[in-house]
């Protein structure tokens, strides 16, 4: 136990070392930062748990449990961004142990040790754990289904099911059906394969029904009740089937693009990544090595041949459990289970029409257990891949180091490649030495390598991952935030005074964020006549608009005085914003 408390000290010093620093130093990212942390502050605001606005309008596109996450953070902590991104960043700390527990109870504990490493530091984990989305979230809850699926449907046991179910029914709240339709997926697939369909048909699937409808039911009881079916219709309707059917808000890509954004965001795990999946398969037909049979103790027994035999025997046919007569042993199950639990969400998202990269975040935890069993396997020797094998790998990982740093100079301008009038960041090109570290660890994993010293080579990966990605997340995107204009735009023309009486809107341009630092509704106008107009209104108005649109198309129209009371560079319409007032209050 003391090892187990050890290991766990050590992923929380490294989820802490990735996830904390420079948390809430930077304004939203938007849309979807803006859009969540305005919707959870207005739930509070309008004190309510059931209804989800944005903008003070219904919201439909997710369901509420980041929202009521967000809204108790936001109850200890106050308001702001740091509030708002502390419920993804425990969620990921949370998920980290429980990799390390499934890899534990599959493996072994350095398996599971290493997984956890992997896992956070693997790129677009660490990414998600500093944003305020529901994406850090929905992987802990998919990854406790899989967890308490796994600890509890061995030697033909029937508990996995309430306990599953009840996890499930609590993704369900974070992001909708894919919480119960993807994990359901994956055991139908698991099982499968190992020819035990028939445990599927039990009595216990009403018990677990039942507790997924009492965890899922009241919310999405209530919020159709109150809305009069508003709410259930543009969800179910608009943002899962159409967006399943159809590319939405333009995010589409060709088949292989989940598969292709794998390959970069798993960086820097990514240099091992097909070699895992290849040996993953590989441990999914037949046996790993047996451990040394252990001496004979006084109180206990020695592993006779029959349980040896049974160890080593064919896969059980239809109905017959884990670990009974003709079971396959635990090993190759395993390996099974991640191999269904990363083809089925890589099959069902890439034939989905919208694609975007945080969809495949769930499939992360298997991806990261199969790394790191492939590591540890390697290390001690259990394995024998092709020579050129783990040199590829440290020749991926150079690429991955003089990919970021060259990106980071071509977007700092400090290499000119980029047409004129692209968007740059000059500030960022000096983080180009973060292509070092995974430079570094190159070198060392290339020597180990010589030297045959494997144990050395893993070390060095592992703590060149997390330095790599900790750097990357904390601080190239502090540069980027003088780019971004909401909360600079609320703050110098002051919109945010709730002592104020006025109005906002925004024409030709509009940030979620500018609604989450206002705290005011921002209306949106459809045109220039209607842009001329909210001038008109004696209340003091504040208008959002490009400057190129104002100073072109709507400032000759206006009627009465106006002034620009504040301007700044927006780097997401590459263009300079205006705020521009009737107010001639100083």
């Amino acid at each position: 136990m003391s090892e187990r408390y050890r290991d766990y000290a050590i992923l929380v010093a490294v989820c802490a070392a990735l996830t904390l620093p420079n948390l809430g130093a930077s304004s939203l990212w938007d849309v979807d930062e803006g859009v969540n942390a305005e919707a959870a502050r207005e739930m509070r605001e309008n004190d309510t748990w059931v209804i989800p606005t944005f903008n003070y309008q219904l919201r439909t596109a997710k369901p509420v449990m980041l929202y009521w996450i967000q809204r108790a953070s936001y109850s200890v902590f106050g308001v702001s961004e740091w509030s708002a991104r502390l419920p993804s960043v425990l969620a990921v700390w949370f998920t980290v142990l429980l990799v390390y527990e499934l890899a534990r109870r599959m493996f072994d504990r350095s398996t599971g040790l290493l997984a956890g490493v992997v896992l956070v530091s693997a790129l677009e984990v660490c990414v998600l754990a500093h944003a305020a989305t529901p994406d850090a979230t929905l992987l802990l809850f998919t990854v406790l289904t899989y967890y308490l699926f796994w600890t509890r449907h061995e030697n033909d046991s029937r508990k996995w099911w309430i306990a599953t179910a009840a996890a499930c029914g609590l993704a369900v709240l974070t992001k909708g059906p894919v919480g119960v339709a993807l994990p359901g997926l994956v055991i139908l697939l698991y099982f499968a394969w190992n020819r035990e369909l028939g445990r599927l048909l039990d009595r216990k699937i009403l018990w677990a029904a039942i507790v997924f409808l009492l965890v899922t039911g009241p919310w999405y009881g209530l919020v159709t009740a109150e809305t009069r079916g508003a709410w259930a219709s543009a969800f179910f309707g608009r943002e899962n089937l159409q967006r399943f059917a159809t590319p939405m808000e333009n995010h589409r890509g060709p088949f292989f693009y989940h598969a292709a954004a794998l390959l970069v965001l798993f960086a820097p795990w990514s240099a091992f990544l097909l070699g895992a999946i290849w040996y993953g398969v590989m441990g999914a037909r037949r046996e790993e090595p047996l451990p040394p049979t252990p001496s004979p103790k006084k109180g206990g027994g020695e592993r006779t041949e029959e349980a040896l035999a049974s160890s080593l025997s064919p896969p059980p046919f239809l109905g017959e459990g884990v670990g009974g007569r003709g079971s396959l042993s635990r090993a190759p199950r395993a390996f099974r289970f991640l191999i269904c639990w990363f083809a089925a969400y890589l099959v069902f998202f890439s034939v989905a029409a919208t694609k975007l990269p945080n969809y495949m975040l769930p499939v992360y935890p298997a991806l990261a257990v199969l790394t790191a069993r492939f590591l540890t396997r390697w290390r001690g020797s259990e394995l024998v891949p092709p020579r050129w094998l783990m040199p590829a790998g440290v020749a991926a990982l150079v690429f991955t180091a003089v990919a970021v740093g060259g990106g980071l100079l071509v977007v700092g301008d400090a290499v000119k490649v980029l047409p004129t009038g692209s968007r740059v960041f000059p500030g960022i090109a000096p983080w180009a030495v973060i292509g070092l570290v995974p430079l570094a660890a190159a070198i060392v994993m290339v020597r180990a390598l010589r030297a045959n010293d494997r144990p050395r080579f893993v070390r060095a990966m592992a703590i060149g991952a997390v330095a790599f990605t900790g750097l990357v997340a904390a601080f190239p995107a502090l540069k980027v935030n003088a780019y971004k204009a909401p909360k600079e735009l609320v703050r110098v023309s002051g919109v945010d005074d709730p002592t104020r009486d006025l109005r906002l809107a925004q024409f030709d341009w509009f940030q979620p964020s500018v609604v989450f630092y206002a705290r005011r509704e921002v209306t949106e106008l459809k045109s220039v006549e209607q842009a001329t107009e909210f001038f008109s209104v004696p209340t003091p108005g504040y208008l959002f608009v490009p400057a190129r649109t104002w100073e072109q198309f709507v400032e000759a129209k206006v009627a009465v005085p106006t002034r620009v009371v504040a301007r700044h560079y927006d780097f997401y319409r590459n263009c300079e914003i205006v705020v521009v007032t009737n107010s001639h209050n100083e």
